[in-house]
């Protein structure tokens, strides 16, 4: 299995502190975790005391620490900010700032969140009210939306996540290029089947593609359209995944691993596919055995029908001591030459069209002038280019993202989305073990995660 590629970065002093999983019981009783090394900091406190800003998110995966650069130079001129980075889990990152929101705390100021908990935090009081967009025309309509609760902004999209299909090119044998769900899950293909949020993700793809779409609209949450929407579709995915034992172990990290190693086992052993995120390209590009002649040895496209719309978004904690500083800070990293930035130095999906040099329905031109990394910011120019995208690589990864865009919807939009999505994955975790979960029981159980209650398969 290849090493994870980590990429160099210039230093940011006092800028970075990480913690680890039980960093929040830290932080609730005043106490630090983890310090960047050689910084000096003072704890956390989850009181009001704190003079700058306090930025918490997840691991920063994007290429060459994009998210971190971007902090730094709103530094050179504003209220300085400091990057909190909890986890690259997204389950330990929702229940640690939940945690930490929930004491009542003023710890953090803006909050990098996955968008499926914008409903649940604004619901639960955590977030401020945002005014719209100055633009919001150019910000994906989909992505905007996974901001909004009850008709009020409490989020801004920072940039957006949408299943690609990544396909090997250099195997003696021809991969096709399936046209259909159906014929993709029936292909020797890596996917996420861990038990966490990728599987809730994979699963709900297959649902989709087989018409069980509407888990919250009008008759969604009825046990009668679960057990005849839903229950069907995920015993035929159950059915499929059983055979990988190994894909059954993965996040994405381990998938883009065993992609670019070629080695997965069971009936994937000759794996050429793989659906993943947008951050893969830029990952995979970067890993040497990957690159071939000055090109690379995997392609990307949309993948067939529909797929889930990720992403993370940026919002301002209800408790903030600092409220107008933690929204001009929102302002600065969607801001058009920071998404391009994000995108291009990053490998990351940015959440505006014009961070792509579209115009909101216009269509992908045969000459498109993306800007690479260097040419955007002169600091980077002089960078390993082995570390960043060309011209075509970027050309070929925004087709893909623009081209999948239209197919991409968010989760089930609910308060109680993480209730939800472990009573959902639970119970698939359930049928591929071969475990007896009949329909009325998975009915009852999604039924009644999506109003909350706890359940289980």
């Amino acid at each position: 299995m290849t090493s994870w590629p980590r990429f160099p970065v210039r230093p940011h002093g006092r800028s970075w502190i990480f913690f680890t999983v039980g960093a929040v019981v830290a932080l609730l009783t005043g106490a630090a975790g983890l310090l960047y090394p050689a910084s000096s900091y003072t704890p956390l406190s989850s009181k009001c005391e704190h003079s700058e800003l306090f930025v918490v998110g997840g691991t920063d995966i994007s290429l060459n620490y994009e998210r971190r650069r971007l902090i730094s130079q709103w530094n050179k001129e504003h209220r300085h900010a400091t990057l909190v980075e909890v986890s690259d889990s997204t389950d330990l990152q929702h229940s640690q700032i939940k945690a930490m929101e929930e004491s009542g705390g003023c710890a953090y100021d803006v909050l990098i969140m996955d968008n499926t908990w914008t409903a649940q935090f604004a619901e639960s009081g955590y977030l401020r009210p945002l005014d719209d967009p100055e633009d919001p025309e150019d910000f994906f309509p989909n992505a905007l939306r996974t901001g909004r609760w009850h008709g009020d902004l409490y989020a801004v999209p920072f940039n957006v996540d949408v299943g690609l299909l990544y396909r090997r090119t250099d195997m003696p044998t021809k991969t096709e290029q399936p046209d259909s769900w159906a014929r993709l899950i029936d292909s020797p293909v890596i996917m996420q089947l861990a038990d966490y949020e990728g599987l809730t993700v994979n699963a709900l793809e297959r649902v989709w593609n087989s018409g069980g779409a509407d888990f919250m609209g009008e008759g969604g949450r009825g046990e009668k359209y679960l057990r005849e929407n839903v229950y069907q579709a995920l015993e035929e995915f159950a059915t499929r995944v059983k055979p990988d034992l190994e894909a059954r172990k993965y996040h994405e990290r381990e998938s883009i691993d065993a992609f670019a190693s070629n080695s997965q086992k069971a009936r994937s052993s000759t794996a050429r596919l793989m659906r993943n995120w947008p951050y893969a390209f830029s990952t995979l590009a970067a890993e040497p055995q990957m690159q071939k002649d000055g090109g690379l040895r995997f392609e990307v496209s949309a993948l067939p029908g529909r797929t889930v719309l990720g992403g993370q978004n940026l919002a301002v904690a209800k408790r903030s001591p600092h409220a107008a500083d933690a929204e001009r800070l929102v302002k600065f990293l969607t801001e058009v030459k920071n998404q391009k930035e994000l995108f291009a130095c990053g490998g990351l999906a940015p959440a505006r069209y014009s961070a792509l040099g579209l115009r909101p329905g216009e269509k992908v031109p045969e000459n498109w002038p993306i800007a690479k990394c260097s040419e955007l910011d002169k600091s980077m120019t002089g960078l390993d280019e082995t570390h960043v995208l060309d011209h075509e690589q970027l050309q070929e990864l925004g087709r893909a993202i623009v081209t999948a865009l239209p197919g991409a919807s968010p989760r089930p939009v609910t308060a109680h989305y993480s209730t939800f999505s472990r009573t959902f994955r639970g119970c698939v975790v359930k049928m591929i073990n071969n475990k007896p979960v009949g329909e009325r029981t998975f009915a009852r159980a999604v039924r009644r995660s999506l109003n909350g209650q706890t359940a289980s398969c």
